[in-house]
């Protein structure tokens, strides 16, 4: 059979999406097809990948992207809102269930109850890998019981803050635009849903059960060099779903994955402490630097948060790179605090690419200079 034939369902499931939304990137329409596709066969995967739809502004369509992939999946379950003693007994009840969540930006934005906000992050955390447990005492004699919440979960909201840091480490993040005037997209009423999405379900489940069975004797090379390892846990089904589809989806899988997950430590997109790890690789040309000197050389760099944040001073800075390892020492005599160059290198190696790595500028003698300019 031909690898055309093979990617079938998968192809006419991006084909409709196509239709029906408008995504920032190719990657991210590959992304969320092998998705829709893995979840057809959550028992067959030890990851379950998060997904999450973000958009700067409103009116860009992350509610409508939610719906749509319900309409796409076996057994959805949207809310817009919920909490985690409701969603780990759904859960534990239902290992099939996928969970869409819409307007997550109204429960982990800065008006959101953060006490809310953060026992659901723990679960979306906790609910990425197979094995985990909550465990609740429960009525009436308060006895001991084990949740299982392995699941996959969708979200969507207004801005990256929507999604906390943690949940966006093991989430495909797509990005949604607002549409140009020129851009033209399906709409449909709900009474046209089992008219275009029942017939891509129909060969999304042919699909599922021709093939998930080959899901646990797989092993897809992913990238290593572009993908670190909590990226690779991310991507290994959706490789393997790609995989069963033949050779133009292995191929869009890698494509997609490196797009969408290896710049995870490219400073914009970075926690406050990662940026200033690399910016201080940036501006550490010497052996040594005085804390002074460093926070000057940081306040400097164009684009950087340090010359905005009030309260950027050596106690801070000390604190943003306590987690490194990386700790002021006395020089000069003991009269001057500040941060030796050999103090960051390991960190530098260890959390950044090492293809932004910045060499120690090395002073030119007149002689060189001389040999140079002959």
């Amino acid at each position: 059979m031909e690898d055309r034939d093979i990617g079938n369902a998968l192809t006419e499931t991006e084909n409709l999406l196509r239709k029906l939304i408008v995504l920032k990137l190719d990657a991210h329409y590959w992304a969320l097809t092998l998705w829709i596709a893995f979840c057809y066969s959550i028992p067959q995967f030890d990851y379950a990948p998060r997904l999450c739809f973000w958009s700067p502004e409103k009116r860009c369509g992350k509610s409508l992207a939610l719906e749509v992939v319900s309409h796409l999946l076996p057994n959805p379950l949207m809310t817009s809102s919920i909490s985690s003693a409701s969603l780990f007994r759904i859960l534990d009840r239902d290992n099939s269930k996928v969970i869409l969540i819409d307007e997550s930006d109204t429960v982990f934005g800065r008006n959101g109850d953060k006490e809310k906000a953060e026992a659901l992050r723990q679960l979306l955390n906790a609910s990425f890998k197979r094995g985990q447990s909550v465990i609740r005492c429960e009525p009436p004699k308060y006895e001991p019981r084990e949740f299982k919440i392995f699941a996959p979960v969708a979200l969507a909201g207004i801005g990256t803050s929507a999604i906390p840091e943690t949940v966006a480490d093991r989430a495909l993040m797509i990005e949604m635009r607002r549409m140009l005037p020129n851009e033209q997209i399906l709409e449909f009423e709900s009474d046209e849903v089992e008219k275009y999405f029942f017939p891509v379900k129909e060969k999304l489940q042919n699909f599922a059960t021709e093939n998930e069975f080959k899901y646990r004797e797989l092993r897809p090379e992913l990238p290593r060099e572009s993908l670190n390892p909590r990226a690779r846990d991310l991507w290994k089904p959706l490789y393997k779903v790609a995989e069963c589809a033949g050779e133009e989806w292995i191929k869009k899988a890698l494509l997609a994955s490196v797009a969408l997950s290896s710049g995870e430590s490219d400073p914009e997109e970075a926690s406050l402490s990662l940026r200033l790890l690399s910016d201080t690789r940036e501006v550490f040309l010497e052996e040594q630097l005085a804390t002074r000197d460093l926070i000057d050389r940081l306040r400097s760099l164009e684009e950087s948060p340090w010359a905005y944040l009030e309260r950027f001073n050596p106690s801070v800075l000390a604190h943003l790179l306590k987690n490194y390892g990386i700790k002021p020492k006395p020089f000069s005599g003991g009269k001057v605090r500040g941060y030796y160059r050999k103090s960051f290198e390991d960190s530098w190696s260890r959390y950044l690419d090492p293809a932004q790595t910045v060499t120690p500028v090395t002073p030119v003698t007149p002689e060189e200079l001389d040999l140079e300019a002959s």
